[in-house]
């Protein structure tokens, strides 16, 4: 079983079952990259075919209904549709925003998201990006010369006090592991270690396809 989510040049991946009938298809998606979480005997299947995989570890932290932050000090507001063009600009947005949603729109009709606005922009802005279940995952981004400020984690507090108080839902939190200051700033918001997962990543340009 092949799950697939696709944004940009990313494929992300969930494999379960056998991995041979679908790896053997996922190998050969040449135009993008791939990130695969699966079963080691994934990894073995992987192997045989493609060179230069990396193993990447995602930490992913959760908040209980018990852990709501405090209000921030700092002035926040929520995301509205018009604010598309904030949302996407060069200096804050990241590639991988909107692949839970495909559309801006989307994102603010069935999910959320809370910025520090700045002039015509946003200093910082927090967001939910993906969504499964009850379960809410959320994206930080604040504009390089804001930052160490506490403007991310202010939108990343009111954010989470949503999905909390409102949406009843419960946050998540991923990163990777030796990215200490994010990790600080989401125990710091009540966040606790949930899972530690390891995933593969290849892409076609730098990797070598095997042949049988």
């Amino acid at each position: 079983m092949l799950l697939l989510r696709e944004g940009g040049r990313q494929l992300e991946a969930f494999g379960a079952g056998d991995p041979e009938p679908a790896v053997d298809w996922l190998c050969r998606r040449g135009e993008k990259s791939v990130a695969l979480l699966a079963p080691k005997d994934w990894w073995d299947a992987v192997g045989r075919r493609i060179e230069g995989v990396e193993q990447a570890e995602v930490l992913t932290l959760s908040a209980a209904a018990s852990q709501r932050p405090t209000k921030p000090a700092v002035v926040t507001r929520r995301l509205t549709v018009d604010d598309s063009a904030a949302f996407l600009a060069p200096e804050i947005a990241l590639e991988w925003a909107l692949w839970g949603w495909g559309t801006f729109r989307a994102l603010v009709e069935r999910g959320a998201g809370y910025v520090v606005p700045f002039g015509s922009g946003f200093a910082a802005m927090a967001w939910v990006y993906s969504q499964a279940g009850d379960y809410e995952a959320i994206g930080v981004s604040t504009v390089l010369r804001f930052r160490r400020l506490g403007l991310g984690k202010a939108a990343a507090s009111a954010l989470v006090s949503e999905i909390i108080e409102t949406r009843e839902k419960v946050p998540l939190w991923s990163t990777a592991p030796e990215n200490e200051a994010s990790v600080a700033m989401a125990q710091s918001l009540g966040f606790s270690i949930a899972t530690l997962e390891t995933f593969l990543r290849w892409s076609r340009p730098q990797g070598f396809i095997r042949t049988r």
